[in-house]
């Protein structure tokens, strides 16, 4: 046993919370040797690792790299406060959790982008890590910091901290650049040099220390643009066309402690053919592609038999969206109705074919049915793309009821351009009247949860142009909201809202430049860190940062962009720029008639 090793056995495991979380030796892990010529991975993920072992994406790159030749693949996730002190008080830097190995002895840690929330967990990783900040200053003996993920594509603000990002879809990608990798690092390429050959390899890498830009006197972006030559100045997604055919673990792991989500979640559909004018993801994820009923049918019982999780969940950005969805509900149920399995119907959309699938589960045990509803109004609905109209939404609820469904969670935002108070007012009406539906089937209303975020104007989609809303007008929602509730009675309703300063946090890293870059950095050196948990996250550390770096987050949250204005994300896949901002013209027509 190494000194690394008896360090985590006698002097952090015994005094940190929930050990269970970092012991690893999980069911279903995967433990290899490579050669010297071989290539070690630590896959990292940027919050707990209850929130990690419920994330599907890390789960898939896990197996796809794992199942490559002379290649290893080790998870590390971001430990939680008490445990970063422990480690740094104990000089025990941060390790995989499969071998117990120090993460910069790896070729290449991969991080995921999930959100921006998260940034500041990425310079906790590698400050516990041991690892430099700036790429453009590594040495040639710490690991390639790779990154991936949703928000890859708007990922300037965090930049300059990483060697390489891939965008777009990751399963055949990161593979890919791994096994490029691996021929380099056999040929005693230099970092440079890799960076370079990776970088005109493949259209979905991007190399940000290879592209500079200035800015003018407004601080708008002057230009972005490559520097070394035979790089593309707009970077590609990569996509992966053939979902029946793609990696997808079918023995997960299984976690040691309470996860977010224990269950078998199966992807059943990538893309989404709505693209409502708020949603970032449905703008990104390219063009839609399905897996085949038999195939989801297989993968869903082989992770069972793996696992033995009583709850299946279908997963996508809109699974109402999927081809005779009713069809796959009814083979699953067929499948597992001996078996006390749940199906999980995650944010759907409301439409006809949702109709009659609450009744297709009536025989089995119902999880919550979640909806995204989004706006209130069909007016705000039509101009948003959002095709949600309240004869669907009464009668898809009316057939869960009968079928005993009890629970409904609904998802709305405010914050649209051109809302009006009735809009707002109609998120409680609706709910209202969807609590009361269940009285017509039953003796009691249902219990309803109302889950009201704030709108994060988001890159990459119509609304990447629009000032967000102030916090007052977002506190000012929030009160009449719950004043009105408090009037209603005989109904149970939960309101729930998103933290307003969390949201334009979020707002300014969304639609950042390098410039923030500083901000995280100084915010992460005066303790910021797990900022989308309520209980870590200071706002005035934050606005302390940007104090210090002369930066006004209000030019990046509630400033109105102009229609020829350079964009921070252009050069990442925004070669459909002058649709976005034709469609962003045509909703505002639309909210002025």
């Amino acid at each position: 046993m190494n000194e690394l090793h008896r360090k985590i056995r006698d002097e952090f495991l015994p005094v940190v919370t929930s050990p269970g979380q970092y012991i690893g030796g999980e069911f279903n892990q995967v433990r290899k040797d490579v050669s010297d010529d071989g290539v070690t991975v630590a896959l990292g993920f940027p919050d707990t690792y209850a929130i990690g072992m419920s994330h599907l994406g890390l789960a898939i790159l896990y197996t796809a790299v794992n199942q490559m030749e002379d290649v290893v693949a080790e998870r590390v996730y971001c430990p939680w406060l008490d445990a970063g002190e422990v480690m740094r008080d104990k000089n025990i830097t941060l390790f995989s959790w499969e071998s117990r190995t120090p993460i910069r002895e790896f070729d290449i840690l991969g991080i995921t982008l999930q959100h921006e929330l998260a940034y500041t967990n990425v310079l906790y990783m590698l400050d516990l890590a041991g690892i430099t900040f700036r790429a453009d200053q590594r040495h040639e003996d710490e690991p390639l910091v790779i990154g991936g993920g949703p928000v890859a594509d708007s990922c300037e603000p965090v930049a300059d901290f990483f060697d390489l990002v891939v965008l777009g879809d990751g399963e055949d990608a990161l593979p890919a650049v791994i096994e490029a990798y691996r021929v380099l690092k056999k040929n005693k390429a230099t970092r440079r040099e890799m960076l370079i050959q990776l970088a005109r390899q493949f259209p979905f890498v991007y190399v940000p220390q290879f592209y500079q830009c200035d800015y003018n006197d407004d601080g708008t972006l002057a230009y972005f643009e490559p520097t070394i030559e035979g790089l593309s100045r707009c970077i590609q997604r990569a996509q992966v066309m053939d979902l029946d055919n793609a990696t997808f673990p079918t023995a997960p792991l299984l976690a040691n402690t309470e996860s977010t989500h224990d269950r078998i979640a199966i992807e059943v559909m990538r893309g989404c053919p709505q693209r409502c004018a708020f949603c970032h993801a449905g703008h990104t994820r390219g063009k839609l592609r399905s897996r085949s009923i038999n195939k989801i049918v297989e993968l869903a019982w082989q992770s069972y038999l793996n696992t033995g999780h009583d709850t299946v969940s279908l997963l996508s950005l809109s699974t109402s969206d999927y081809p005779d969805l009713a069809e796959l509900v009814k083979r699953l149920y067929h499948q597992f109705e001996n078996c006390r399995v749940g199906i999980s119907l995650p944010s759907l959309r409301v439409d006809k074919q949702l109709r009659d699938v609450p009744g297709q589960v009536s025989g089995t045990r119902r999880e919550g049915l979640t909806l995204a509803v989004e706006a209130a109004s069909g007016r705000m609905r039509r101009a948003i793309g959002k095709k949600v109209t309240d004869e669907d939404l009464i009668a898809t609820m009316r057939t869960a009821y009968e079928a005993g469904w009890q629970k409904v969670k609904l998802y709305y935002m405010v914050g649209f351009p051109g809302e009006t108070q009735e809009d707002i007012m109609g998120i409680l009406h609706l709910t209202e009247t969807i609590s009361r539906l269940r009285r017509e089937v039953a003796s009691q209303p249902a219990t309803v949860n109302a889950a009201v975020s704030w709108l994060v104007p988001k890159p990459h989609t119509p609304f990447g142009w629009i000032p967000q809303q102030s916090p007052d007008y977002f506190l000012e929602a929030k009160r009449e909201l719950i004043h009105a509730k408090r009037q209603l009675k005989g109904v149970s309703i939960n309101l729930k809202f998103h933290h307003t300063d969390g949201s334009m946090l979020e707002a300014v890293f969304a639609r950042g430049d390098r410039r923030l870059s500083k901000v995280l950095e100084t915010a992460y050196r005066m303790g910021a860190k797990f900022d989308s948990w309520h209980e870590c996250f200071d706002f005035n550390r934050y606005m302390e940062a940007f104090k210090t770096n002369g930066i006004d987050p209000a030019f990046y949250a509630s400033r109105q962009r102009g229609e020829q204005e350079i964009l921070p994300w252009d050069h990442l896949d925004g070669g459909n720029k002058e649709h976005l901002y034709h469609r962003y013209m045509r909703i505002m027509k639309m909210l002025q008639e």
